[in-house]
Order: C-alpha cells, then structure tokens, then sequence
C-alpha cells in the first residue's frame, strides 16, 4: 500500500512530540519510509532539508529562491521492511560489525555532511523566540555552506554520477570559488565587542555581557580575527597576558607586540642543548607546559639569551618534528631503504607540499611496530604541548600542518571529500571509486539486477577487477583493512566497502590515538576547546604566522632607520633592493637571522615589536670587510656602508648562511 501527500513548501508542518521521540532514537526501527520524487529519504533529514537536497542532485546548483518555495512538492510514503539481523542474512563483517561500518559509509553518502551545514542549533541559553535566533541562525547556516562549498559540490556530483546525469569521471572534478570570510564580519558588532574587552579584567572574570559569550560561541564569524585573537587570550590568560602580548593595534586593526613578554612576569630560563634538541623539549615541557609563565632560552655555551634564542628554539622544535624516521607523519614510511633515499634527495626533512597529516596506523600493531608505536604516541603528546606553549606565550612555529589536522585539533569530523586536501590523488580515486559503486547500485535498482551488467562501471576503461587491488591501505601495506575470503581482491561487489574502510582508516580510525595524544599533551597546557571560536585557517594564522612574508609596497613604512642611516641613505636603497630580489628560501633565512624565526606574527612586519631597525655599523679598516650583525632580541640590523650594491648582497647572504646556529656578542 502506497500513498502519496502534497506538502505546499511554504505551509506549516506539524509533528508530534512522541512521532519526534520516537524518530530520535537512533536504535528504534521506522515502520514508514517516506520518498520524494521517487527518491527515499534519509530519516534523519527534515522536510526542508530533503527538498533542498533532491534539488541539489538535479540541478547541480544551490538555489533556495522564490522558484523553491512556490512549487508544490509531492511526498509519498509506504511500509518499510525491517532488515534482518546479520545471522538471519548469513553475512558479517570481519574487521567490525555492521553498524559501525553503515555509519561510516553515512558519511561516504554525504548525508551527514548535509547534517553537519544545516542540523545545527545556537547556544543553549539563547531565547529562540528572539526574531534575532532566525537572523543569526540562518547566518551560520550560510557561513557554514560557504566553508563546506566543496564538499557540498562534490557531494552533488558524486550523486550526478550515480543517477546517470553526468558519464565522464573528469566531472567530478570541483572548482570552488568561495566568498572571503571577511564578508561575514560585522564591523559593528566588532566594535562593540572592542568596547566590552576595554576592561579586560570583566573578560577573564566573566564580567561581560552575555551575548558577547553567546554570539563568540554561536558565530564567531561574525568578528574579526584581530578581535578573536584578543578575546581568546583575554578569556584563556587574562589580562596580565594580554597586556603583555598585545597591549596595542595599528590603524588597520593589526595585533601588535605579539612577541614582547611582560617584564613584571616573572621567567623561567631553560637550558638547551643544541644536538640534542626534542631531548630539550621534553624535558621542557614536562617542567613547565602547565605553568603560565613565559619561558626563556638559553643555549649551552653561548652567551645569548632571551627573545631571539627562545623563537629560535621553537624553530628548532618545528624542524625536529619534520625529520624522517619519526614515524608520525603519512609521507614517513619508516623503511630503512625509503628513509635513506629520502634522506638523500630531502637533507632529511620531509617534503609534504599539502601539509602534515598523522600516518594511519592499523589498530592492532603487530611484534614489529608494537615498540614504536608508543614512542609515536609520545611524540605527538608533546607535538601538542609545544602547540599550546607557543600560542600562550605568543611564539611562531614553522610547522606545515594540513588544514585537514587543523580541523581535527578543533574537534571536527573528516570525511571522504577531505583526502584531497592533504592526498589529491588518493582522494580523486576514491571519489571515482565510490562513484562508480553508487552508480551500480543506483542505476541497477531502476534497471533491474539483470541489466547490471550492462552499466558501465569501468574504471577509466579498466575493469576494477583487473586494477588488482587488495584490502590493505594505498601506501601502507601493513595496514590490513579486511581479511577473509570475501575480503581478498577488491571488485565491483565490494569496491564500496573497501573505499568505506580505506577512508576510516586514513581520517578515523587508523589516526584516532595521534590525535588524541596530541590533544591530551595540549590540554596539559590549557584546554584545546577555546580554539573552536577559529576556522583552521586561522588557527594556522595564529600559531605559524603569515603566508606571505611581507608587502613590498609597504616595506619602506615599517622599518626604522637610526644611527646614521636615513630611509633615503643609499646603503638603504640598496638593502631594499636586495631584499625585493630574494627568493622564498633567502626571504626566510633573513628573517630568521634578525629575528630568530622564519616567519612573521600575523599582521605580518607592522606587526613585529619591537620594530625591525637598521642603524649603521662603522668599520674597522676596510670598507667592505665587515659582516653585518644582528640583534635578535630587539630585531636590529647592524649594516656596514658597502661600496655597492653587489658587495652588499654577497656580504648579507654570507652572513645569513654562515651566520645561523649559534648566539654570541656582536
């Protein structure tokens, strides 16, 4: 018995409170299924939500017009068969049982994603009959389909591909073209958050009104990252901190004097031993990591001390945690003839172009890997540390984490469509792959099973059978994802299940117990939750600093010049002329060298405090016979009056290359 019922979309729909509970039980058994237009819906989806997704797949664009809700749309609904248990249908899953791996392919479907944009609520103590709830509901619901616009693309074309709208694999290929975050901040309420934080002291205590709280929590989008960063240091570390990290901003709202430390807090110096530097780092975090004050480097037998050895310690700590042979990131395969090739053609360090993301490792480690793998564990327990002792005392790491990390250090959930963002070609495959399952099955059920050999699930003209693919995870052959007789080589029958399980292990399961380590080793130092009101970008902003290291435009603005030299002093025209001229890696070597880190705070050189000064250093005999030195601590450049502008360049990058390594007098 089918019937059908026609919902006008802008009439009211009204449910039951016990139709809702009883849906709300995730164990409980639907005795109707509800279709619309022919399609069945997902039980956890509203109304709103399935017109707008069944409009999605059709007409491969998001449109909530007026042409949405004028139309009329025609539900049906019939009895459901309820499913048999796994003995009553002879089948099991050999590596974990069925429910655990139908909640994984959810995922693969995209039905939870769609969940994820849209099933969202505000903060529990918001009055949700304020005519601002709607307002600030639907801003987050938009801010959120801007954020996931690929996955919401590529998730509509996989289903494109599976109802036979579009044949070419090349299609499922996405191009997004997101709206800039800054469009959602509202200058207004930004300003008056700036207003409520002027006594820092009601933030720390809790002093402040509650809908700053509520709307920091709900939509932070709706301010500044400028304005975020002093929120959260006001709330984490109160205003002693603040005020001694960011007592200041420019014209455009820049932070300012991220890097200058408090001079009536007290602080603990700690001695490091150069060759021995994650030796050092976990002796220091074990000492320190749960207190909050401000630590201060000094090295063994060198007579520098303060700001530039201690960011140039963080840098240290950085590069440490890229060497191969850790064990801890996915291009480190641990092989001792993978690691020696690698350490020929990388000095060492690994190259990870998309950024770093925590190598899978199977559940159940076998003799080999049982002893290492504990030592990985430590390793990113302290990862953590170093993470949050560098944003509490405001220092730069030089760390390419993935943006698909970042997002599981906020407490987000991974999906199949972010693999491209840290493996595109892992990623693309399994889109494919999954595609070409969907579209069996899809186009299979409407054709009937014997006309399913007639569909074409070809992979690029190659039978998934002849691929000879096994059940083990692409680049990690010690990763059995399935063992027995069903699970051997992967074919059409299965190819679903293998892309189910290849995905857990690379986004869930496999990497779980790293990231929880890493978030436990943080937590030590205050808790990982306060970083949630960030995106990943610039949670990457705040602890690595620019992307770009300066605009040249402005670079003349934010020097100063002094003892002897003038921004018109023909040395310095040169010296900005050299710098214009250098490359990435030059760019980056003479920031560390007058500085002590690579890169620069956010807000980039107007940001640096104290302010990057060039004076000018007399010689002793010969003009040209000098070195230029440094100053870390206070950013200042000791440049000699060359004779050119060649025997200028040749000096400084003599002195940045050679010059690295160790702090003694000038």
């Amino acid at each position: 018995m089918k019937q059908a019922v026609q919902f006008p979309s802008g009439s009211d729909i009204s449910v039951k409170s016990e139709h809702l509970a009883s849906c709300d039980n995730g164990n409980a058994f639907s005795k109707l299924s509800f279709y619309l237009e022919g399609k069945e819906l997902d039980q956890s989806l509203t109304i709103y939500q399935a017109i707008l997704q069944q409009k999605f797949r059709l007409d491969m664009e998001m449109n909530a017009g007026a042409k949405l809700w004028s139309q009329v749309h025609t539900l049906t609904y019939r009895m459901s068969v309820e499913p048999q248990d796994d003995h009553a249908r002879g089948h099991s899953t050999p590596t974990q049982d069925s429910c655990s791996l139908d909640k994984i392919r959810a995922h693969l479907q995209g039905t939870s994603l769609f969940s994820s944009v849209f099933d969202h609520e505000l903060t529990s103590d918001m009055d949700k009959l304020s005519p601002s709830y709607d307002i600030l509901f639907l801003l987050k619901s938009l801010e959120c389909m801007n954020r996931f616009a690929f996955h919401l693309l590529s998730c509509g074309k996989l289903h494109a591909f599976a109802d036979g709208l579009i044949d070419n694999l090349d299609y499922l290929r996405v191009v997004v073209h997101s709206v800039s975050q800054n469009e959602f901040v509202s200058s207004k309420l930004t300003e008056k958050l700036e207003q409520q934080m002027r006594d820092p002291m009601a933030v720390s205590t809790g002093g402040m009104p509650l809908w700053c709280n509520q709307l920091m929590v709900s939509c932070p989008f709706l301010f500044s990252f400028e304005t975020k960063c002093k929120y959260f240091r006001l709330s984490v570390f109160g205003s002693q901190k603040v005020q001694a990290q960011i007592p200041a901003q420019n014209n455009l709202g820049v932070l300012r004097d991220r890097r200058l430390t408090a001079s009536n807090l007290s602080r603990k110096k700690f001695l490091v031993l150069r060759d021995q530097i994650l030796e050092s780092a976990f002796q220091m975090m074990d000492l320190y990591a749960h207190i909050n004050l401000p630590i201060e480097v000094v090295y063994d037998e060198e007579v520098g001390t303060g700001l530039g050895p201690t960011l140039e310690f963080y840098t240290l700590v950085s590069h440490e945690f890229q060497k191969i042979g850790l064990g801890m990131w996915r291009e480190d395969y641990g092989s001792p003839t993978a690691m020696k090739t690698l350490q020929t053609e990388n000095s060492g360090f690994i190259m990870s172009p998309f950024g770093l993301f925590p190598r899978p490792r199977p559940s159940i480690t076998d003799a080999s890997d049982g002893k290492q793998f504990p030592e990985v564990l430590k390793k990113f327990v302290l990862l953590g540390k170093v993470v949050a002792k560098a944003l509490q005392e405001g220092r730069v790491l030089d760390l390419p984490i993935s943006k698909a990390f970042y997002k599981l250090i906020l407490g987000q959930e991974l999906n199949l469509f972010d693999v491209q963002s840290f493996d595109p070609e892992l990623g693309r495959t399994l889109l494919e792959f999954l595609a070409l399952a969907n579209r069996k099955k899809n186009l299979g059920l409407f054709s009937g099973e014997n006309s399913s050999s007639r569909i074409d699930t070809s992979f690029r003209n190659t039978r998934i059978e002849d691929l000879c693919i096994d059940f083990t995870l692409p680049g990690h052959p010690d990763c059995i994802l399935a063992s027995g007789p069903d699970h051997q080589m992967v074919n059409m029958d299965n190819l679903e299940e293998y892309v189910a399980l290849v995905v857990d292990a690379t986004v869930h399961g496999g990497i779980s117990r790293q990231v929880e380590a890493f978030k436990s080793g943080f937590n030590q130092v205050f808790p990982i939750k306060h970083l949630q009101i960030f995106t990943e970008e610039e949670v990457e902003r705040l602890l690595c600093g620019e992307r770009d290291l300066w605009d040249f435009n402005e670079l003349i603005d934010h020097i100063k010049f002094d003892h002897g030299y003038t921004a018109s002093s023909p040395p310095i025209s040169n010296l900005l002329e050299i710098i214009r001229e250098f490359n990435y890696e030059e760019r980056r070597a003479f920031l560390q060298f007058v500085t002590g880190a690579p890169r620069l705070p956010p807000g980039g050189l107007a940001s640096l405090n104290p302010k990057l000064t060039i004076v000018r250093k007399h010689f002793s005999k010969c003009q040209d016979a000098d070195l230029p030195s440094v100053m870390t601590c206070a950013n200042y450049l000791k440049l000699p009056p060359y004779s050119s502008k060649d025997k200028m360049r040749e000096k400084l990058l003599y002195a940045i290359t050679e010059g690295q390594g160790s702090f003694h007098l000038s």
